[in-house]
């Protein structure tokens, strides 16, 4: 009888439940936090040893960006064929590139605001042999970008190129021409396609789930290589250039995004619970391209429908870098106080003007917010070249709030344009997930194109 009982009871359908203090240490943000704590106290008490563990970060972010391409390929061509068409796909790209263009602008404005009212270059002396320390960290190819050259290049030189240079905007292009020549083919040809494509996407997927139980040995070597290599000291020798950035980021998070988000009946909050682990990982590696793959998924687990993530995400990654459009103009402003050049009102618009080209050019270059920063200067020549070695002996620690900034400004994106476009929201997820209200915009009224 106990034998039967226990059977019985064995087969019954209760969820196993796992002890709580098992969920909290099994929490990966909570992993990469503790992490980077104890990479920071690694790098104050042995700075020789953590500057050696650089190889750490390198080889996570290598290992993610492995699956960057192909995710990005699969997701658009199955979102823009399940979207129908074309005219979907200009649809959500125009509004994207004009939420694209508004908010890094108001980014920048944002930047330059807070630079002139806190003026972070007072009292900070000019930096001595600084065209060495510069031309031995800037690679020539990036000393040479120009829009110019960023046109010329978004087209790779074959479609498998674009998963070899590590250009999303190339995987952008190839992915396009592949779904409209898959649009045009019969059922019979597509639908074994679709179906291999969604396959596809579900194993890629699960290897960025396996990779990111790597994510805490990765910020634990991104962390302790910057404070091993920088010492702590760095962190109090240009503190107020760092707080000064800090601040105006938190400022955009909190009233331009906060103000977005809840104009788009989302909560920024939870939004941002949701991407804890991401914003964590991102801050702890400064870099933004960790984190893409999940981020997609992220959205789609909040309700975004895979067109609009496939189209506005890697765009974002490229054409919508808030984090960089906030602290450029900073840098640029930086450098004039220290070296006592004024900007005017029509140096600053000059300056605004030339960012949002060359922050394009720059799409796809490896370490791209310190040679946009080093273009603007170039380019605008309105303050001495040589103050960005002052900038760079900070710019690790810039780069973490950048990156964060930048994923949660595309993660913004991502919903805002999904609420705009038809269809493009699962309202009843998005409210359970992320608070956004179930009222239908008139756009989300009409038609599907």
């Amino acid at each position: 009888m106990g034998t039967i009982d226990s059977t019985v009871d064995a087969a019954q359908p209760h969820p196993v439940r796992i002890p709580r203090w098992r969920r909290v240490l099994g929490d990966t943000s909570l992993q990469v936090f503790v992490a980077a704590a104890a990479a920071a106290v690694l790098g104050t008490v042995a700075p020789h040893a953590a500057a050696a563990l650089q190889p750490l970060a390198t080889v996570f972010v290598a290992l993610i960006q492995m699956v960057v391409a192909p995710i990005v390929f699969l997701v658009l061509v199955t979102g823009i064929v399940a979207a129908g068409g074309m005219r979907a796909v200009g649809r959500i790209a125009v509004k994207a590139l004009l939420y694209f263009e508004i908010v890094s602008t108001v980014a920048m404005l944002l930047g330059i605001a807070v630079a002139d009212l806190l003026r972070p270059g007072a009292g900070v002396p000019p930096p001595a042999h600084a065209s060495d320390q510069l031309s031995a960290y800037l690679p020539t190819a990036a000393r040479t970008t120009s829009f110019g050259s960023f046109l010329s290049a978004i087209v790779p030189n074959s479609a498998v190129g674009a998963f070899t240079t590590g250009n999303v905007v190339q995987v952008l292009i190839v992915a396009i021409v592949f779904a409209v020549a898959l649009l045009r083919l019969p059922a019979t040809v597509v639908d074994p396609i679709m179906r291999g494509a969604t396959a596809l996407s579900a194993v890629l997927f699960r290897m960025v789930r396996l990779i990111m139980l790597l994510a805490p040995i990765g910020a634990f070597g991104a962390v302790a290589a910057t404070v091993g290599r920088y010492g702590p000291e760095t962190l109090t020798a240009l503190v107020k250039l760092v707080a000064v950035a800090v601040l105006a980021l938190l400022v955009f998070v909190t009233v331009v995004l906060g103000t977005v988000a809840r104009a788009a009946g989302v909560s920024l909050l939870r939004l941002m619970h949701r991407l804890r682990r991401e914003l964590l990982v991102v801050f702890g590696t400064a870099a933004s391209e960790s984190v893409l793959p999940q981020l997609m998924q992220r959205l789609e687990e909040v309700g975004c429908r895979r067109s609009v993530i496939g189209l506005v995400v890697p765009a974002g990654f490229s054409f919508n870098l808030d984090g960089v459009a906030v602290v450029v103009p900073i840098c640029v402003l930086f450098i004039g106080q220290v070296y006592g050049v004024p900007l005017t009102a029509g140096h600053q618009l000059t300056l605004l003007l030339i960012f949002l080209v060359l922050s394009k050019g720059t799409a796809g270059v490896s370490g791209s917010a310190f040679v946009t920063l080093a273009n603007t200067v170039a380019a605008t020549a309105f303050v001495p070249v040589a103050g960005l070695a002052l900038v760079l002996s900070v710019d690790r620690f810039l780069s973490m709030a950048r990156a964060a900034t930048n994923v949660l400004g595309n993660a913004v994106a991502t919903v805002v344009v999904a609420r705009w476009e038809p269809g493009g929201l699962d309202r009843d997820l998005a409210a359970r997930t992320i608070g956004a209200s179930r009222a239908k915009t008139p756009v989300a009224q009409t038609e599907t194109l």
